[in-house]
């Protein structure tokens, strides 16, 4: 079967929308990279040069495929939106180059270059800012000027991580650094790397094989911080430039991440594999139905209207019929979920009515659960075990070492205590929110005698 690659767009009437040159450097090759951001961006005409940051730990290379298939791989946009039915296929165009990590001096001088696109939530953020910090130095030494940094993740300070990030790397480049500017930038759509079943029946279909197949829901958006022609791109389909990124963070963590954590573990303990599957299962979207109308939503009768709209478009992301999202990929650094998204609403109800809310609680219990059976294999990687059934699970490995310590069939007392007391887990200490602990180990009990239980 012909692979993917540019010799052989013609034959297979794909239209070609290559970039005219590289304007942006990419550090990474992640699933919100790659399935958002350069899919949005491409059209716009920013040109990429890809630059992997690790070498994968099993299985295909990623770099080495897109070097194959000269930077280009299909994304599969399946799902709907609204009413509306989305089911179509693109053959992203957007990176120019997969560079080695040893080129990217090399990389400093492009003529165009204007942009950096790091995840400041990836696996390899330290990888990142080292690379990035070898080509501002670079550009500094051949008196190029700076570069505009957008800076992809959830947290809220995730332009500042950049900025300080690279002044540790690099203290040398300190005045220098006034010349960038560093953007908050959100990759908001759920698009996962197909699974090799997945990917192969679909190569079947396109009749030409691809091995970086990217399954990606409609709708999904690309929201830069910034000031009006701070960029040297505009806005796009999908792309849009806001003067404050806070309050899409703030909403998309509290109705879309919360949402998220509330089914993840509660649905892998159920047996469920898919987002598409809890929402199936009628007593767990029931479960994270209640949960939203009561402890996600705002109680200002105003601002929960507002919210409305979203709260659908929510559940009809969770529910998409066409991709199988699986549970443990979609809410991927489960701990990270629970202090971005769960913990300020925990927090604001302790404080508020003296205990914590039931079912982000019990979602919290249902997590510690699942973390606690993780295990690392002969090769390294985390697993969590249900029934026969072996998944990788996707952590921090140092979170997932003192998960390690403990185990899902300790006196629920202790386990919650050893938990929640872990201030390197959480940042604090979760016993001192009112009612948490007493109420995370009446669940963990509730768990270890039915691992199906569910609070009404």
């Amino acid at each position: 079967m012909q692979r993917l690659n540019r010799g052989m767009m013609g034959r297979y009437e794909i239209p070609e929308r290559f970039p005219p040159a590289i304007t942006a450097v990419q550090f990474g090759l992640g699933e919100a990279l790659l399935g958002v951001a350069d899919r949005l961006l491409g059209p716009l005409g920013v040109g990429i040069a890809a630059v992997p940051l690790s070498a994968p730990d099993s299985g295909q290379d990623p770099a080495a495929l897109l070097q194959e298939q000269d930077g280009m791989y299909t994304c599969f946009v399946r799902g709907y939106l609204g009413e509306q039915l989305v089911n179509r296929e693109e053959v992203v165009q957007a990176i120019l180059k997969v560079a080695d990590p040893g080129e990217v001096e090399a990389l400093a001088g492009e003529s165009g270059l204007a942009l950096c696109l790091l995840d400041a939530d990836g696996d390899d953020f330290d990888a990142a800012l080292a690379l990035a910090a070898r080509l501002l130095t670079a550009r500094r030494g051949a008196g190029l000027g700076g570069l505009a940094f957008l800076c992809f993740g959830g947290g809220d300070d995730s332009a500042e991580a950049v900025r300080q990030g690279l002044l540790d790397a690099d203290p040398g480049l300190s005045g220098w650094l006034e010349g960038c500017s560093f953007h908050r930038a959100l990759a908001d759509g759920l698009a996962l790397r197909a699974e090799a079943k997945e990917a192969a029946r679909l190569c079947e279909a396109m009749n030409y094989a691809d091995g970086m197949i990217h399954l990606a829901e409609p709708g999904a958006r690309l929201a830069i911080e910034a000031e009006p022609g701070a960029l040297p791109i505009g806005e796009g389909e999908g792309v849009m430039i806001v003067d404050d990124l806070a309050p899409i963070l703030e909403r998309k963590r509290r109705l879309f991440d919360a949402g998220l954590f509330l089914m993840a573990a509660p649905g892998w303990l159920l047996g469920l594999n898919t987002l598409s599957d809890c929402m199936k299962h009628e007593a767990l979207r029931d479960f994270v139905g209640r949960a939203t109308m009561e402890e996600l939503l705002p109680a200002d009768p105003d601002l929960r209207a507002a919210d409305a709209p979203y709260v659908i478009r929510a559940f009809e992301r969770f529910e998409n019929p066409l991709n199988d999202n699986a549970i443990l990929r979609a809410a991927r650094r489960p701990l990270r979920l629970f202090q971005r998204a769960a913990l300020p609403l925990i927090r604001a109800w302790a404080e508020e009515r003296f205990e914590p809310p039931r079912r982000l609680a019990f979602a919290l219990a249902a997590t510690i659960m699942l973390l606690s059976g993780a295990r690392p294999n002969a090769e390294g990687r985390w697993e969590v075990l249900r029934g026969s059934e072996v998944h990788r699970i996707d952590e921090l490995p140092e979170a997932l070492k003192v998960f390690a310590t403990l185990s899902h069939d300790m006196p629920p007392e202790a386990l919650a205590y050893a938990a929640l007391a872990d201030r390197e887990l959480w940042g604090c200490d979760l016993r001192e929110i009112d009612g948490l602990e007493a109420r995370v180990a009446l669940d963990l009990a509730n768990i270890q005698r039915n691992p199906k239980y569910l609070p009404e």
